[in-house]
């Protein structure tokens, strides 16, 4: 496992402008319009960098200047490319600077320097902000020679095109980590809700994350070679933080037992995700528990876990985190109440409490499940959603590639909603009728993985550069529609 990122990705930066206009006279090295650029490309970074670790060789001008500039970018080891044609250029320029950077993410900036244009624009104030018609003019080349990539549009002031850009670029820089996640399955997927499979070899391919299955026995030996003091150290840790104990030191001893051993052994497989098959019997012959005590070590580290062996789901929040920066919470769909308009969302198993509502205590009791059957009642770590504005967002492997499924909603305040598992009671933003109609229409799992915030918009702009499939509810314009389900 990593620290928490800083959330800053490593892009190249491709401002191209035309030799032409200089071979003929119409842009003098040293005159306006070349010092215009080079302002605008400064400037243009500097407001860059403020979200992203920027690699700009210059603004480029000669095919032997571009050449230079993808050898730069490609030393940099960047996570992406955004190419902005500040002018007019010609396609030779192009091809050069992407010379060796096709395998890579890349976005093209239709840019203009300005919101809206004098009454009269003199021919060299055009010529400087002619970069929209370079755009237009590379978009043929480059889809006929095959790069992906993929359109923003937008002016030095727009704000909306900056976040915009925040988003994609963050996503590229997530993309980038992909490569090479390992993903924990412990110990093996859930044949009870074979919704969750993943097709393991295309997961490696598309996105290059890597599966790595673990024995219950090594769990166990783990937790039963603890020390006394590494288990007193979390205990004080979870008093310190005002939890209610609600179970015996028999139960809670053997919790904390768990929720160290799956530390341990995540550190020592470099796994940022688990995905635990927390249903089988086997797990609960060897442990005598299901492990579902928070422990804070590991929410500090970015992990993440996820029940019932679904890998998608984890990547989902794993992908969300590194987005966010939140911790998502992990529930499915327990009941329905129509005149609310709302799902009483939530799961057993494990749950990080820095998402208890401050209003109510977190409490740590028995596996409501498993109590009456395993050697051990369970220590469970049992609280209600903090309330506000979230995100819902399913996740599955769709026989290809992952796909999603997007619906905004708000976690309504007030007392805890039930007991047993950690919930939240969520109004939707659409009609129940339509979230059920369209999900169920398109094919989904019953997992959802909920982050605080309204993230809609921005997570279209993130599957599209994540090679996901999206269908957002409530807004039919964004994402793949579900005729592409």
């Amino acid at each position: 496992m990593t620290e928490q990122r800083s959330g800053k990705a490593k892009i190249g930066i491709l401002f191209v402008t035309s030799g032409w206009f200089r071979e003929v006279g119409l842009q003098d090295p040293s005159g306006d319009t070349s010092a215009r650029v080079e302002a605008v490309a400064s400037e243009t970074v500097a407001r860059l960098g403020r979200f992203l670790q920027p690699v700009c060789p210059g603004v480029l001008y000669s095919v032997e200047q571009a050449r230079r500039a993808a050898a730069e970018v490609r030393r940099a080891e960047v996570a992406g490319v955004l190419l902005c044609p500040l002018m007019w250029c010609e396609d030779a320029i192009v091809r050069a600077a992407l010379e060796g950077l096709g395998d890579l993410p890349l976005i093209l900036w239709t840019f203009s320097p300005a919101s809206s244009l004098p009454q009269f624009v003199p021919f060299q104030s055009m010529i400087q902000g002619s970069g929209a018609v370079c755009t237009l003019q590379l978009s043929g080349m480059l889809r006929r020679e095959g790069y992906r990539y993929r359109s923003v549009v937008g002016h030095a002031a727009d704000k909306e095109l900056w976040r915009e850009l925040e988003n994609r670029t963050r996503a590229m820089g997530i993309r980038a980590e992909l490569r090479g996640l390992r993903v924990g399955v412990l110990p093996f997927p859930c044949d009870q809700m074979s919704t969750t499979y993943v097709d393991e070899f295309s997961l490696r391919t598309r996105y290059g994350v890597e599966l790595r299955y673990l024995e219950l026995e090594r769990v166990r030996a783990a937790a039963q070679g603890l020390s006394p003091d590494a288990v007193q150290e979390l205990r004080r840790e979870i008093e310190a933080g005002g939890q209610e104990i609600g179970v015996d030191e028999r139960n809670l001893t053997e919790g904390i037992r768990y929720a160290l051993a799956l530390e341990q052994v995540m550190q020592e497989e470099r796994l940022e995700v688990l995905a635990m098959n927390d249903v089988i019997q086997e797990m609960h012959d060897s442990f005598g528990l299901r492990p579902c005590l928070t422990n804070p070590r590991l929410s500090a580290s970015g992990a993440v876990i996820s029940m019932e062996a679904d890998v998608a789901a984890g990547l989902c929040m794993y992908i969300l985190r590194s987005y966010s920066g939140q911790s998502p919470f992990y529930t499915e769909t327990f009941s329905v109440d129509h005149a609310a308009n709302a799902l009483l969302l939530g799961h057993a198993g494990y749950h990080d409490t820095v998402n208890a509502d401050p209003a109510c205590p977190v409490r740590i009791v028995p596996d409501v499940e498993y109590e009456n059957s395993d050697r051990f009642s369970g220590a469970v770590s049992f609280f209600k959603y903090r309330s506000g504005p979230v995100t819902v967002v399913n996740s599955v492997w769709d026989g290809e590639k992952l796909k999603w499924v997007v619906v905004e909603g708000e976690s309504l305040p007030g007392a805890a909603r039930m007991d047993g598992n950690s919930h939240l009671f969520c109004r939707l933003d659409v009609p129940v009728r339509e979230f059920f109609r369209r999900s169920v229409d398109s094919g989904v799992s019953q997992h959802w993985i909920v982050i605080s915030g309204s993230h809609g918009r921005a997570l279209c702009q993130l599957c599209e550069q994540l090679d996901i499939r999206l269908l957002r509810l409530g807004d039919g314009s964004a994402g793949a529609g579900p005729e592409e389900f």
